[in-house]
């Protein structure tokens, strides 16, 4: 395919009319730089179709006075995979809620892609990527994007499988600076790193789902305020096992504020296997694992390390100060 941003948008355009699948090869190494949307608040035309866009080392950035992210994928139908190719510059104010660079309500694939420097404004959600579909995350890394509400690299309220990705240096006004997990988690092999969000899980958030972290670094994470804590993770009214995860050195840095580690709270149900949760810090005690009105249960699990103190003494079993 030609370096233009005109020959990629009547590409997509023509996928899209095709009865079955499209692969899209973009040019090596070619930077594809979208200067105004194609349609309202989109860089791209909004994905309708199945189809794989094959970067060969590619960019595509938005380098515009005009906020757009780069892609939409619609549902029904709509199905997007992503391989060896950057995303950059998008910012979605208009045409939709959230998304810097990509918002999906259909099926969202990314293979070795790199999401970075994008940002969701005017209060929305998923700073790199806002799906309510099916998101499956392979290789890749999401970096320093910005959101004005909740995840700051990534927003999910369907179902995210995650798998050997790096989620590292995100913000988020509000909650899940790394991730925001709202449906259905599967995040294995990955690291979640230096993130921050101002409110609650500065690494992760968790809100009403059911979901597995596995072999992953969740590490150097921040929130701010004593809201709900949990400056590495923050599990609410959900069901969350971690198994060979290590939780190390977060921070929830208001004074009083609680669990620098972890925060599990509202109904919640915390299952550690195998995982260490240590060196955290918390503003006031515990500084490990707080736990309210939930279920914790450890299992060949470290607790050691926090500040001030590892979990609120005799609330769950098997953490001891």
């Amino acid at each position: 395919m030609p370096c233009t941003a005109a020959a990629l948008k009547s590409a997509i355009t023509t996928a899209n009319g095709l009865a079955g699948p499209a692969h899209l090869l973009l040019s090596p190494g070619c930077t594809y730089t979208l200067t105004a949307p194609d349609n309202p608040g989109n860089g791209l035309p909004r994905v309708t179709g199945d189809i794989t866009v094959v970067g060969n080392g590619s960019t595509i950035r938005r380098q515009s006075a005009t906020a757009f992210r780069i892609f939409e994928v619609a549902a029904p139908g709509g199905r997007l995979t992503l391989e060896n190719l950057t995303i950059r510059g998008g910012r979605s104010e208009s045409g939709g809620a959230g998304g810097g660079a990509i918002a999906s309500q259909g099926e969202l694939t990314l293979n070795s892609v790199t999401v970075t420097g994008n940002v969701s404004a005017l209060s929305g959600a998923g700073g790199g990527i806002i799906s309510s579909g099916t998101l499956n995350l392979r290789n890749s890394t999401v970096s320093h994007n910005v959101s004005t509400n909740n995840g700051g690299g990534v927003y999910s309220s369907g179902t995210a499988n995650i798998s050997n990705t790096t989620i590292t240096g995100n913000t988020a006004k509000d909650a899940g600076g790394g991730l925001d997990a709202r449906g259905g988690l599967t995040l294995a092999d990955s690291r979640v790193t230096d993130n921050a969000a101002r409110l609650d899980g500065g690494g992760i958030a968790a809100f009403l789902l059911t979901g597995t972290v596995t072999d992953t670094l969740v590490q150097g994470n921040d929130t701010a305020s004593d809201n709900d804590g949990g400056g590495g993770i923050l599990n609410r009214q959900s069901t969350l096992t971690l198994e060979r995860t290590t939780v190390t050195a977060n921070r929830v840095v208001e004074s009083g504020a609680t669990g620098g580690g972890i925060s599990n709270i509202s109904g919640a149900s915390l299952v550690l296997r195998n995982s260490s949760v240590t060196d955290n810090y918390a503003g006031g005690a515990p500084g490990g694992i707080f736990n309210h009105a939930s279920t914790v249960s450890l299992t060949a699990t470290t607790v050691a390390g926090n500040f001030p103190t590892n979990c609120a003494p005799g609330v769950f079993a098997d953490c001891a100060d």
